[in-house]
């Protein structure tokens, strides 16, 4: 091959790679897409986020069913919970204050113009057929009384077989008894005793009825649902009732309380078979936890109007005044001003022969 021929073929090469060159570079340049937008990503890369990290267990949900026997049996002992609130439609009775399952269960409630009241617990026979030892529990709940060990009290007051052997007194006054015990066999020292709808006496005893000192406590069984758990009285008893200086305290549900009714914690003072008579210190709580104090006057568990105060246009009376602030009263309907004590308490009953 001449030295012409050469440079054609070099040349001929030379201009054949430039046209692959061009090629390989459109071919991969065409290749390349715009950005997409996300409608049409995957199902598997889209990730969704709750707005409430809590979940939310409504299996409790509506528990209007399970709760109509309990209902229907504490209507007439509670009837007195919705007085001067009548004009209430269901849904103002519901509990409220709570994002919890437990809001959609109805509860009574009475109106701001007067303390909380409330009767005793309903037990119910959810416990059929459960074996239950009387000796062999009372025993046990006396051995930790005695000790002052009240966690343990309590402990064993949530348990079923101590519901169930209190709900073997349903529909009595009598009471199931562990302790001293006089010459006929009353109880006469000190002693425990358990009576229906969960409630426990523990202190002194005067042929057959709680006399002296001693401690009561209403216990409300979980399912019951009540804004209530535990309703006690601590100090001087006679002929079965509270009678002298003492304490009367309550616990409650913070999801089932309202931010209408004036919640009793502390109610201390002198107390007339179960009624607040005399200079009472009072200690309130509200929905939120937060605690005031009062002081009042009660006769025989009739509230008296505050000195230098007037009934204000609804006809209610300041019947006490806040510890820190003269000035702030706490207001009473008159029809509500009456029978202020401790209520729910099972009485008059006499001590089963086991």
């Amino acid at each position: 091959m001449d030295r012409d021929e050469k440079i054609k073929v070099a040349i001929t090469a030379g201009i054949a790679g430039v046209i692959l060159l061009i090629l390989i570079l459109y071919l991969a340049l065409s290749g390349i897409k715009k950005p997409s937008n996300d409608n049409n990503a995957p199902d598997n890369e889209i990730t969704s986020v709750s707005g409430d990290s809590s979940s939310f267990d409504d299996s409790n949900a509506d528990n209007t069913d399970s709760s109509n026997d309990a209902d229907n049996k504490s209507e007439d002992n509670k009837s007195d919970n919705a007085a001067g609130d009548a004009s209430k439609t269901d849904s103002d009775l519901a509990s409220t204050g709570s994002t919890s399952s437990k809001t959609s269960v109805k509860k009574k409630t009475v109106s701001g113009n007067s303390l909380y009241r409330t009767e005793s617990a309903e037990v119910r026979n959810v416990y059929k057929g459960l074996a239950i030892d009387i000796d062999a529990q009372m025993s046990e709940m006396a051995s930790y009384w005695n000790e002052g060990n009240m966690n343990a009290v309590r402990d064993l007051a949530g348990l079923d077989r101590f519901e169930a052997m209190s709900y073997k007194l349903n529909g009595t006054k009598d009471f199931l008894y562990f302790g001293d015990v006089d010459g006929t066999g009353l109880p006469n020292g000190k002693g425990l005793a358990c009576y229906a709808n969960d409630q426990y006496y523990y202190g002194e005893w005067s042929e057959g009825v709680r006399s002296g000192q001693g401690t009561w406590i209403s216990f409300y069984p979980v399912y019951d649902q009540n804004v209530v758990i535990e309703h006690m009285y601590t100090g001087q008893w006679q002929n079965d009732l509270p009678n002298g200086e003492g304490q009367e305290h309550y616990d409650y549900d913070q999801n089932y309380m309202n931010d209408s009714d004036i919640y009793v914690q502390n109610a201390i003072g002198n107390f007339a078979d179960g009624l607040y008579n005399g200079r009472m210190y009072m200690i309130t709580v509200n929905n939120n936890y937060e605690t005031k104090e009062w002081y009042g006057d009660c006769e025989n568990g009739t509230w008296k109007q505050v000195v230098n105060t007037s009934k204000d246009p609804e006809g209610r009376s300041a019947v006490m005044d806040e510890k820190d602030n003269t000035e702030n009263h706490i207001w009473m309907v008159q029809e509500k001003m009456k029978d202020n004590g401790i209520h729910g308490i099972v009485t008059g009953g006499n001590m089963v022969k086991k």
